[in-house]
Protein backbone atom coordinates (compact mmCIF):
# COMPACT_ATOMS: atom_id res chain seq x y z
CA UNK A 1 0.00 0.00 0.00
CA UNK A 2 1.41 3.37 -0.93
CA UNK A 3 0.98 6.57 1.09
CA UNK A 4 -1.78 7.95 -1.16
CA UNK A 5 -3.99 4.86 -0.78
CA UNK A 6 -3.39 4.82 3.01
CA UNK A 7 -4.62 8.41 3.25
CA UNK A 8 -7.73 7.67 1.20
CA UNK A 9 -8.51 4.64 3.38
CA UNK A 10 -8.09 6.71 6.55
CA UNK A 11 -10.36 9.47 5.20
CA UNK A 12 -13.04 6.95 4.23
CA UNK A 13 -13.01 5.50 7.76
CA UNK A 14 -13.27 8.96 9.32
CA UNK A 15 -16.24 9.87 7.15
CA UNK A 16 -18.12 6.76 8.25
CA UNK A 17 -18.47 7.95 11.85
CA UNK A 18 -22.12 8.44 12.76
CA UNK A 19 -22.14 11.75 14.66
CA UNK A 20 -25.48 11.04 16.31
CA UNK A 21 -24.17 7.70 17.57
CA UNK A 22 -21.00 9.38 18.85
CA UNK A 23 -23.01 12.07 20.68
CA UNK A 24 -25.19 9.39 22.26
CA UNK A 25 -22.14 7.42 23.46
CA UNK A 26 -20.57 10.55 24.97
CA UNK A 27 -23.85 11.54 26.62
CA UNK A 28 -24.28 8.05 28.04
CA UNK A 29 -20.80 8.13 29.61
CA UNK A 30 -21.35 11.55 31.20
CA UNK A 31 -24.82 10.56 32.37
CA UNK A 32 -23.14 7.69 34.22
CA UNK A 33 -20.75 10.18 35.86
CA UNK A 34 -23.71 12.34 36.95
CA UNK A 35 -25.73 9.38 38.25
CA UNK A 36 -22.92 7.39 39.89
CA UNK A 37 -19.91 9.69 40.35
CA UNK A 38 -18.14 7.25 42.69
CA UNK A 39 -18.32 4.35 40.20
CA UNK A 40 -14.85 4.78 38.70
CA UNK A 41 -14.21 5.59 35.07
CA UNK A 42 -11.39 5.41 32.53
CA UNK A 43 -10.77 9.12 33.25
CA UNK A 44 -10.32 11.06 36.48
CA UNK A 45 -13.29 12.71 38.15
CA UNK A 46 -14.30 14.63 41.25
CA UNK A 47 -12.05 16.19 43.88
CA UNK A 48 -9.09 14.14 42.70
CA UNK A 49 -9.39 15.74 39.27
CA UNK A 50 -9.69 19.24 40.75
CA UNK A 51 -6.28 18.63 42.34
CA UNK A 52 -4.76 17.27 39.15
CA UNK A 53 -5.84 20.33 37.14
CA UNK A 54 -4.78 22.62 40.01
CA UNK A 55 -8.05 24.17 41.12
CA UNK A 56 -7.65 26.38 44.17
CA UNK A 57 -9.55 24.81 47.09
CA UNK A 58 -11.03 28.25 47.83
CA UNK A 59 -12.84 28.15 44.47
CA UNK A 60 -14.73 25.04 45.58
CA UNK A 61 -16.02 26.52 48.83
CA UNK A 62 -19.82 26.67 48.84
CA UNK A 63 -20.21 24.40 45.79
CA UNK A 64 -22.29 21.26 46.26
CA UNK A 65 -20.25 18.13 46.89
CA UNK A 66 -22.44 16.36 44.33
CA UNK A 67 -21.42 18.89 41.66
CA UNK A 68 -17.76 18.42 42.62
CA UNK A 69 -18.06 14.60 42.53
CA UNK A 70 -19.54 14.84 39.02
CA UNK A 71 -16.63 16.93 37.72
CA UNK A 72 -15.13 15.27 34.64
CA UNK A 73 -13.40 18.23 33.00
CA UNK A 74 -10.38 18.24 30.74
CA UNK A 75 -8.42 21.12 32.18
CA UNK A 76 -8.44 24.30 34.19
CA UNK A 77 -10.00 27.14 32.18
CA UNK A 78 -9.12 29.61 34.94
CA UNK A 79 -5.40 29.06 34.29
CA UNK A 80 -5.58 30.93 30.96
CA UNK A 81 -6.86 34.22 32.28
CA UNK A 82 -8.55 36.13 35.05
CA UNK A 83 -12.32 36.52 35.25
CA UNK A 84 -13.33 39.78 36.88
CA UNK A 85 -16.49 41.15 38.43
CA UNK A 86 -19.14 42.19 35.94
CA UNK A 87 -18.00 39.99 33.05
CA UNK A 88 -20.19 37.62 31.06
CA UNK A 89 -18.95 34.04 30.66
CA UNK A 90 -20.20 31.08 28.61
CA UNK A 91 -19.13 27.64 29.87
CA UNK A 92 -19.45 25.25 26.91
CA UNK A 93 -19.58 21.62 27.96
CA UNK A 94 -20.34 22.68 31.52
CA UNK A 95 -21.36 19.26 32.78
CA UNK A 96 -22.72 19.50 36.33
CA UNK A 97 -21.49 23.08 36.45
CA UNK A 98 -18.38 23.26 38.62
CA UNK A 99 -16.71 25.81 36.32
CA UNK A 100 -20.02 27.65 35.89
CA UNK A 101 -20.32 28.09 39.66
CA UNK A 102 -16.67 29.08 40.10
CA UNK A 103 -17.06 31.66 37.32
CA UNK A 104 -20.32 32.93 38.87
CA UNK A 105 -18.50 33.55 42.13
CA UNK A 106 -15.80 35.44 40.24
CA UNK A 107 -18.13 37.65 38.15
CA UNK A 108 -20.28 38.43 41.17
CA UNK A 109 -23.78 39.88 41.14
CA UNK A 110 -23.01 42.31 38.31
CA UNK A 111 -21.90 39.57 35.89
CA UNK A 112 -23.51 36.51 34.40
CA UNK A 113 -22.48 32.97 33.53
CA UNK A 114 -24.29 30.60 31.19
CA UNK A 115 -23.47 26.90 31.35
CA UNK A 116 -24.26 24.90 28.19
CA UNK A 117 -24.15 21.12 27.97
CA UNK A 118 -25.66 18.41 25.75
CA UNK A 119 -26.16 15.99 28.65
CA UNK A 120 -29.48 16.56 30.40
CA UNK A 121 -28.50 14.50 33.47
CA UNK A 122 -25.41 16.64 34.07
CA UNK A 123 -27.42 19.84 33.65
CA UNK A 124 -29.95 18.55 36.18
CA UNK A 125 -27.14 18.40 38.74
CA UNK A 126 -26.41 22.07 38.18
CA UNK A 127 -30.09 23.02 38.26
CA UNK A 128 -30.50 21.22 41.61
CA UNK A 129 -27.63 23.21 43.10
CA UNK A 130 -28.92 26.53 41.79
CA UNK A 131 -32.24 25.64 43.43
CA UNK A 132 -30.62 25.09 46.83
CA UNK A 133 -28.02 27.88 46.90
CA UNK A 134 -28.06 31.49 45.82
CA UNK A 135 -25.56 31.65 42.97
CA UNK A 136 -25.92 35.07 41.38
CA UNK A 137 -25.85 35.07 37.62
CA UNK A 138 -25.52 31.28 36.96
CA UNK A 139 -27.88 29.86 34.34
CA UNK A 140 -27.90 26.53 32.50
CA UNK A 141 -29.22 25.48 29.10
CA UNK A 142 -28.99 22.56 26.71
Amino acid sequence: MNVKSAIITEQEETQSIDLQELRQAISKEYEAVAQTPDKGFHFHTGRRLTGIVEYDSEWLEGISEYVIKSFAGTGNPFAIGTIVAGESVVDLGCGAGIDTFIAAKKVGPTGQVIGVDMTETMLDSGFRFVGTKLINGAKFCQ
